[in-house]
């Protein structure tokens, strides 16, 4: 555990309050303090760095625990829009040694102290097309080089608005981390608009399963909006999400004073809400964000050395919480285990199963592809299956055409379904959700599974894995069963994705041939999922539904493939791709018809019968 993580996981840490409000509460000249770059704050490091290591040593002397680096704009991007790229490595080392220099001059005290390496969001989000991910994982990347050349003791990736920025911000961490060889803790922040939701319309179940994913250390909140308004979003972190929280308002709303914005909640109102926090909702980071200066720290930390007489840190409250394994949309969380049903994923967004679907992909008329997507989400699919696999072609394209026109209208998460990787790839890159990929499998050995599994990893996926291995397709019970236990180790154990997030199918085949090598099919693939869910009960159980009655007309495959599921969820079956309308409670069908598909299902011949 880092020096950073262990402090945090055992006593309440102070960062530091806002540095924009101490540089726009200065005055500076735009041609000798800003080398006539005007607003680009971090062109301070180099142009006035006893300033902002004066600006660190006033929070630290406040009672601060840690300081931000002035690095809030100091990507490849952002800085470039100031022709100022070529200084991206410098500008963010340069933050960083300017607030260990401050940390020197208080190295009397004995205290621990740290730098928070500060990530800003940029001025361009992915999931509205403003900037594709490549460009912007990349941006960050050399950003975080800095940071670590600087010897910044985590990175801090605030003020989020797009789970996508997120998820590249938090992926070059990583990259950088690989390059270097050091490895930091990651906190993410994101910014709750007074609307509710994140800019992008993202609400805080949808963010926070998006974070989670990403395996970051802690997750929070700042900036927009003051401690009142962040009330509800603080009290369902806390209550949800397992890791670190950290907690950093502004100073109030921001409010218009004869021409100047004004921030209202003074230093001693900050520190009661804070202490709220503390008690209430067991956060284990607080600070101040727009509009605080060190009058709101010195008041915080005062608050804080009251809390058991000592003047030292108290240790975080001990909380509640129970974390929920989901998927997410740009929009919304869904839960991967429905209450009293199935996860329903929509499976009509397929070009190999849909006549109507790949010919409206094949004249490139995607508004009727995604009206298709539109309707089987108020059918009641929870999440839907894109494939855009069609012979002649370009699959990229029109996965491409999909995602970017479904991730902004659709408010049930994608299944990205392709046997291509660079497909798979491409749409990851779009998509601001969590997704599921969909497969891996072992036909050509555990390569393909491993490169499958790093883009899961990477971007924040589950993975449907089929019992498939290099001698073919599971039929038997006993086959079935070790191929799901050579997933459960190869995913879970190898890479370290929550078991909630595997999703094994079991494989159905169609028991409609009259062939009598595949009568038993049908009660094989229930006894499998019987047995694979006692003996792995944290994944998923899916299966592709409609192939078990593959060959007879359309009202008895409509018979057959509800009697069936309904036979599958009693056995453990938590997901299915169906389509949700032709599917049909049993108390609706008449007995005689369910009686027939079950003598079907388990291979109950007229003369066993008599």
């Amino acid at each position: 555990m880092s020096n950073f993580l262990d402090f945090v996981s055992k006593q309440v840490l102070l960062l530091d309050g806002a540095m924009g409000t101490q540089i726009q509460g200065a005055t500076l000249e735009v041609e000798k303090d800003y080398w006539g770059q005007e607003n680009c704050s971090e062109i301070l490091n180099l142009s006035r760095p006893d300033f902002i290591r004066d600006v660190h040593m006033k929070y630290f002397a406040a009672g601060s625990d840690a300081v931000e680096t002035n690095t809030f704009g100091g990507s490849i991007l952002t800085l470039g829009e100031f022709g100022l790229e070529d200084k991206t490595l410098e500008i963010n080392r340069r933050a960083c040694e300017l607030a260990h220099e401050a940390i020197a001059e208080f190295a009397h005290d004995g205290r621990k102290r740290f730098v928070v390496g500060a990530i800003g969001p940029g001025t361009k989000l992915p999931s509205l097309g403003h900037v594709g991910y490549d460009a912007l994982e990349e941006s960050f990347v050399l950003q975080c080089e800095g940071l670590i050349a600087g010897r910044a003791d985590c990175f801090l990736i605030e003020t989020s608005q797009d789970p996508l920025q997120v998820k590249a911000a938090v992926n070059a961490c990583k990259i950088a981390m690989k390059k270097t060889g050091v490895t930091l803790p990651i906190m993410v922040q994101v910014t709750v608009e007074t609307t509710g939701t994140l800019l992008v319309g993202s609400d805080i179940a949808a963010a926070a399963t998006v974070i989670h994913a990403l395996g970051v250390d802690s997750m929070g909140l700042n900036c927009a909006t003051g401690p009142q308004e962040m009330a509800d979003h603080v009290r369902w972190i806390s209550s949800n999400w397992p890791r670190l929280i950290s907690v950093l308002p502004n100073a109030g709303l921001p409010e218009l004073h004869n021409g100047h914005v004004h921030f209202p909640l003074g230093p001693d109102e900050m520190a009661r809400w804070l202490e709220r926090f503390l008690k209430e909702d067991g956060i284990n980071i607080i600070g101040g964000c727009c509009g605080t200066n060190e009058n709101h720290i010195t008041a915080i930390n005062a608050m804080l050395e009251r809390q058991d007489g000592a003047k030292k840190r108290p240790a975080p409250v001990a909380r509640k919480h129970h974390w929920v394994p989901s998927v997410a949309s740009l929009f919304q969380q869904v839960e991967l285990r429905q209450e009293n049903a199935i996860l329903a994923i929509g499976e009509r967004c397929n070009a190999n199963g849909s006549k109507k679907f790949r010919l409206a992909q094949d004249s490139e008329d995607w508004d009727t592809c995604v009206d298709m997507a539109k309707e089987q989400q108020r059918e009641g699919s929870h999440t839907l299956d894109i494939c855009t696999a069609f012979v002649g072609r370009n699959e990229i394209h029109d996965m491409t055409e999909m995602v970017s026109r479904t991730r902004g209208t659709i408010t049930a998460p994608l299944v990205i379904d392709s046997t291509e990787l660079i497909v798979l790839e491409a749409a990851l890159k779009l998509y601001g959700g969590k997704a599921i990929i969909n497969s891996i499998n072992f036909e050509d050995g555990e390569k393909p599974a491993h490169q499958r599994m790093e883009l899961a990893m990477k971007y924040g996926a589950a993975v449907i894995a089929l019992t498939i291995d290099e001698e073919g397709m599971a039929k038997d019970v006993d086959r079935k069963l070790a191929i799901a236990h050579r997933l459960h180790d190869f995913c879970c154990k190898g890479y370290g994705m929550p078991s909630s997030d595997l999703m094994i199918d079991p494989l159905t085949f169609t028991i409609c041939t009259g062939n009598e090598d595949d009568r038993k099919l049908g009660v094989w693939t229930l006894d499998a999922i019987e047995r694979i869910h006692r003996e792995l009960p944290d994944i998923q159980i899916i299966l592709g539904l409609s192939n078990i009655s593959f060959g007879l007309n359309p009202a008895a495959r409509h018979v057959l493939n509800s009697v069936y599921l309904d036979h599958a969820i009693k056995r453990g079956l938590t997901g299915a791709i169906i389509h949700v309308s032709k599917i049909t409670p049993l108390h609706k069908i008449p007995a005689h018809e369910v009686s027939a598909a079950e003598d079907l299902i388990y291979d109950r011949r007229e003369s066993e019968a008599a």
